[in-house]
């Protein structure tokens, strides 16, 4: 086995650029260079006993973090907070604050530290921003906001201690009466105190659980009213608390609406307004009761926001379309106006003369509503890194983001400020989208979409992306290309493995594919060889990493399989000079000598242990010497100079949520992790951020897509 010392002469005699190659025959295959590949003779029982022996005892002592560097988009999932000439935006794990005293030249002026989790909901009481977030293993927490500088609020506590359970899933938070009100779905109704309103102390009430998901609250006065979908999804309820004794709430009535009808309510006092398929106007005015007065069938609509007399429903298709709500007996049409609105999911009014529209594609519209019935698109701003990232490569020293409604985004390498969007071709429903993946050739990019196929994109000018052509292949979910092959997989209804001729993009052709027997999570073509990470799914021998060889590119052949100790397999990163694959197994960290890629051996492992959660989606990237491992807790720094032996070296807490990917950019220092609702998380490793300064402190947004 070779020695630390071996290992980092192998590791000092990279080239500093990576030579590319193209999976040819076996008869013109470049030999493996002789310093960096490891041979068969000098590991074979060293790194089985490796394999045979427990993970190392781990430091006990906290590691240093890795430094974050920035963070930037993530879900609009809380409401809107208009102040003034701000409006406060919960994008992930941060507060957002945009400046719309030019409403047709919005800016977004500031950011704040982020929170424990992605925010779910937002309130304010005086000069405080109260924000609920939640993540998808049992903590859920509460952060609070100053916002006596209201150009740029900061971050004044963070807690998760309203409840010590293991269970905690919030689904909103409201300030009514002087008091806090904390809804959580397994352990109810609690109440805040503000005597200190930087700390608020909660107390749990006499409701003990919260049936529904609520999705909108809303105090009037002496009353919360909170609506979501039932969980069988057919109905839309609306839930009356009373808190006029603000220490004792309790439910005063509940009400259930269809739910095709009403996709979702819209709350006023003594009125709730559904939108759907159709227009419903509910009278709520005796909160024991809700009639509909008024109704009439329109085009579907998912979410909708009321100013004045008029109602504004959009988000389903495209456009918007404006209704007179003034008779709650007769509502009418008003007007229509043409704009992207695809997954609008918030608005909100400024003051009475313009609307502010905040999509699930990025865009934030600024509406003219002075003649109601004739609204005017004045600006669209993007929202920095998108609302759901999930993918990332390099263009030019450019982070490419896959934006999974729409396409991609080319950004700014320092802010992420958005410089150029590509929407592709397809039909105007997200589940006809999903775009999962991105990999970068040359000057095209090639994506995959799980609700559309592949997508071949030109990017010889960064600033206008062009696409080139596409090819159907729904389910895609994992891809990599390699000289004119793009390598495809997909497990809905289904798994197979596909290969696509992509050397005319404008007719690509499926040349060649097979079942699968596992989940793809990843796939990495190096070294003439494709490198699949998948599940372990019952009943079968799948889980850990499969190994296709490529002598013929467009007819890959299994060649090995290796599952020891691993499990489900969600990640991978391939060291092509090093023959080595870098695996995210459910338990931890695992290198695998591939040098003989029809023979791997587990080289080294790090074990983490994750107890009963096996499905975290861990991720795993490299550059160099280091390594990094993430899941839904933390991003662990490792020092792999001795592939046998990972040694932990920072470790920084996340948000709670499974990270959707995790790159390494080999020219930068810098490490992306994309949580998709959490955002885009940047963290500086061994070369400083280039630029310096404080990222988009004051960031100016294009005014048109």
């Amino acid at each position: 086995m070779r020695s630390s010392k071996d290992w980092s002469d192998a590791r000092g005699g990279r080239a500093q650029r990576r030579p590319v190659v193209p999976p040819h025959d076996d008869a013109h295959r470049p030999p493996c260079p002789q310093e960096p590949c490891m041979t068969r003779t000098l590991l074979a029982v060293a790194l089985l006993s490796a394999f045979v022996l427990p993970p190392a005892a781990h430091a006990a002592s906290s590691p240093e973090p890795v430094k974050l560097d920035l963070i930037r988009g993530g879900a609009v999932t809380g409401e809107l907070i208009v102040d003034g000439r701000y409006v406060h935006i919960p994008t992930g794990r941060v507060l957002a604050t945009w400046d719309y005293n030019v409403p047709t030249a919005p800016q977004r002026i500031a950011s704040t530290e982020p929170a424990g989790g992605p925010i779910i909901s937002t309130t304010r009481q005086g000069q405080y921003l109260y924000a609920a977030w939640r993540g998808s293993d049992g903590i859920s927490g509460v952060a609070v906001y100053s916002l006596a500088n209201p150009a740029a609020p900061k971050l004044v506590a963070d807690t998760h201690d309203y409840n010590d359970a293991d269970n905690k899933f919030m689904v909103g938070i409201v300030a009514a009466n002087g008091h806090l009100y904390l809804f959580d779905n397994n352990h109810g109704l609690y109440v805040g105190d503000l005597s200190d309103p930087a700390h608020p102390r909660f107390v749990r009430s006499a409701i003990e659980t919260v049936p529904v998901q609520y999705t909108q609250i809303k105090a009037f006065g002496n009353q919360i009213q909170a609506s979501g979908r039932t969980w069988l999804g057919t109905e839309v309820a609306l839930h009356v608390y009373d808190v006029s004794n603000p220490e004792a709430p309790y439910l005063l009535s509940a009400h259930q609406v269809d739910g095709f009808d009403s996709f979702s309510l819209n709350l006023a006092p003594g009125m709730a307004i559904g939108i759907g398929n159709q227009l419903s106007l509910f009278d709520t005015s005796d909160p024991s009761q809700m009639v509909r007065r008024g109704w009439m069938d329109v085009p579907p609509a998912t979410r909708g926001a009321r100013v004045g007399s008029y109602f504004y429903s959009f988000g389903w298709g495209d456009g918007i379309d404006v209704w007179n709500v003034g008779d709650i007996d007769h509502p009418q049409s008003a007007g229509h106006l043409d704009i992207l609105t695809l997954g609008g999911r918030h608005a909100a009014g400024l003051g009475t003369t313009n609307l502010l529209l905040q999509t699930d594609t990025d865009l934030m519209h600024t509406i003219d509503i002075r003649t109601p019935g004739k609204p005017r698109r004045t600006a669209t701003g993007w929202i920095p890194a998108g609302v759901d990232a999930r993918d990332v490569a390099m263009y030019r020293g450019k982070p490419v983001l896959v934006q999974p409604n729409y396409g991609l985004t080319i950004n700014d390498a320092v802010t992420l400020a958005p410089l150029a969007r590509f929407e592709a071709r397809a039909p105007f429903s997200l589940e006809d989208r999903s775009f999962e993946q991105v990999d970068v050739v040359g000057d095209r990019a090639y994506l995959a979409a799980w609700g559309a196929g592949v997508f071949a994109v030109d990017l010889t000018n960064p600033k206008a992306p062009k696409e080139l052509g596409s090819f159907p292949f729904w389910g895609a979910a994992v891809m990599d290309v390699e000289s004119h092959y793009a390598y495809v997989a997909k497990w809905t209804n289904g798994g197979l493995f596909g290969v696509l001729d992509v050397a005319n993009p404008a007719d690509m052709k499926l040349v060649w594919y097979e079942g699968l027997v596992g989940q793809p999570y990843r796939l990495k073509v190096a070294n003439g060889h494709a490198f699949m990470a998948e599940s372990a799914e019952p009943g079968t021998t799948s889980g850990g990493v499969r190994i296709y060889d490529l002598a013929r590119p467009d007819r890959p052949q299994q060649v090995a399989h290796i599952n020891q100790n691993c499990g489900n397999a969600f990640d991978l990163s391939v060291d092509a000079e090093l023959s080595l694959v870098y695996v995210a197994c459910q338990n931890g960290l695992q290198i695998l000598d591939v040098s003989n890629p029809a023979k791997p051996v587990v080289a080294g492992r790090y074990g983490i242990d994750n107890g009963e959660f096996v499905f975290q989606f861990q991720k795993v990237t490299h550059r160099g010497d280091r390594a990094w491992y993430a899941d839904d807790r933390n991003l662990r720094e490792f020092d792999v100079s001795d592939p046998t032996k990972p040694k932990q070296l920072k470790a920084t807490s996340l948000a709670h949520r499974s990270p959707q990917r995790l790159f390494a950019d080999p020219n930068s220092g810098r490490v992306y992790l994309l949580g998709g609702e959490t955002g885009v998380h940047v963290f500086s490793t061994t070369l400083p951020r280039p630029g310096g300064g404080d990222p988009g402190t004051k960031l100016p947004v294009p005014s048109r897509p």
